[in-house]
């Protein structure tokens, strides 16, 4: 019954938000949208006893990404369609309606499996466990936190070596150039990129580096400076982002709480950071406000480049929903998988479609864009589905400390669904090669930590 409540004030509040932007009330709409957006979230980290509750992290983004974007500050928004309407309020009905299913379901699955167990003497449920020693739990993780530095190094060891293989070809370092507003974007040798940014996903690994250790090392440090000097070359205010993101997603899944003193100097130094590239990527304040065309052009630039990141992607699909013209029928939320595996290389495939952008050098796009674009209020549906689907696992796996990869794919997942409205995260070849990449270490991992485990138990039972 809970879930229906949830959903029928979720409903209620939604309706109530498109009335007030219909009838002309943009900023009581806005207020509706980002009080639910609130709301949801609270309750949900109420329900889950966690500061990252899935469910309402997506809340944050898709609903609070909204209420910033029905203010329509800018000439080039229009009013949004009823597909659109529709679009946002069944993206988040079925992604919390099947979050919940889903987890009802395993939730009565694990009952009867630890039934099953109880009831079967002869079930591996049933089965004596081996105690092992101190010493030796102390010598396993030793073993664990030497592989997972090794992880680390490989890690950052791929990604400089492409790195300077990039800037050796290409000729140039992004941070080093002068009057060159494209030239991170122009910074790619085809495949081999993916492999440069692989940096993003050590700084997730340092709280559990930290956690074994029981200290803040040297390799830490280091690696922690490697892995934000890489974006920094770059000249990647994304990167720098998701992979200081990651870190703290990583640290708050541990149940590390970030006291105030450290989360300022945090935010102080992406800041900077942030001030610094924003300046090295050569694009001026004119520059700027000529793209965005404010309606009041007196707004200051630091509130309207964040305020179009959100808001013109809610708008670009709004377009879309206007003039499309075919959908492209599954090609659109394929296309990583169809690049990564080489598929494209192989088989002619219809992968290029248009993209309908309110302005061309705004091609930020919505989480939903290309669910829509391939089959409508239907892909949207099916992708909400599937999207809450694997929210409710890997929320099931959130109590597993044992595994820094799995926990940091959950960290991705998170990030994810909170920037909701800035990109089509799901559809994106490098969202889906981070994936890939933490699960092929996540399975090596286990197999290092099970192996362990086995010759614990070999050599004990061989003493005996």
């Amino acid at each position: 019954m809970r879930i229906f409540k949830i959903l029928g004030i979720y409903s209620i509040l939604y309706f109530l938000a498109y009335l007030a932007k219909k009838f002309g009330h943009a900023g009581v709409s806005s207020i509706l949208f980002l009080f639910l957006a609130l709301f949801l979230y609270f309750v949900e980290k109420k329900e889950e006893k966690s500061n990252l509750p899935l469910c309402g992290l997506f809340a944050l983004g898709l609903l609070g990404g909204e209420g910033i974007a029905v203010l329509q500050l800018s000439t080039l928004s229009s009013s949004w369609t009823m597909e659109s309407w529709l679009s946002f309020y069944l993206a988040y009905f079925i992604f919390y309606l099947l979050y919940y299913i889903v987890k009802k379901l395993a939730f009565h699955k694990n009952l009867q499996s630890e039934a099953l167990s109880i009831s079967n003497p002869f079930s591996s449920g049933n089965e004596k466990q081996i105690d092992i020693p101190i010493k030796d739990e102390r010598k396993k993780q030793r073993e664990l936190l030497s592989f997972l530095k090794l992880c680390i190094l490989v890690l950052l060891g791929i990604s400089y070596l492409c790195f300077f293989i990039e800037a050796k070809v290409l000729g140039y370092i992004p941070l080093f150039t002068e009057h060159t507003p494209h030239a991170y974007s122009a910074f790619h040798l085809k495949g081999l990129h993916y492999f440069t940014t692989l940096f993003v996903l050590v700084p997730m690994l340092l709280p559990f580096l930290m956690r074994l250790e029981k200290r803040i090392t040297a390799f830490g440090l280091i690696s922690f400076f490697l892995s934000l000097l890489l974006p920094i070359l770059l000249v990647s205010r994304f990167q720098l982002l998701f992979s200081m993101a990651l870190y703290i997603l990583s640290l708050l899944l541990l149940g590390y709480s970030l006291q105030w003193k450290k989360a300022l100097l945090l935010f102080l130094f992406l800041l900077t950071a942030y001030i610094v590239l924003t300046v090295e990527r050569a694009h001026s304040v004119s520059y700027l406000l000529d793209i965005f065309a404010m309606k009041n052009k007196n707004i200051p630039i630091f509130f309207v480049q964040p305020y179009m990141y959100i808001a013109n992607n809610y708008e670009n699909f709004n377009l879309l929903t206007k003039e499309v013209e075919s959908h492209s029928h599954g090609f659109r939320m394929a296309y990583p998988f169809l690049t990564l595996s080489g598929l494209k290389y192989f088989v002619d495939l219809p992968l290029s479609y248009p993209l309908y952008l309110t302005k061309e050098e705004l091609s930020t796009l919505g989480i939903l864009y290309d669910a829509y674009y391939d089959f409508g209020i239907l892909g949207v549906g099916v992708f909400s589905a599937v999207l809450g689907s694997l929210a409710a696992i890997l929320s099931s796996l959130m109590k597993r400390k044992d595994n820094p990869f799995l926990l940091g794919i959950i960290a991705q997942f998170a990030f994810y669904l909170s920037l909701s409205f800035f990109t089509t995260w799901f559809s994106n070849a490098s969202s889906i090669f981070y994936f890939g990449i933490s699960l092929f270490f996540t399975m090596l991992w286990q197999w290092k930590k099970q192996r362990l485990d086995k010759d614990k138990a070999g050599q004990m039972e061989g003493e005996q």
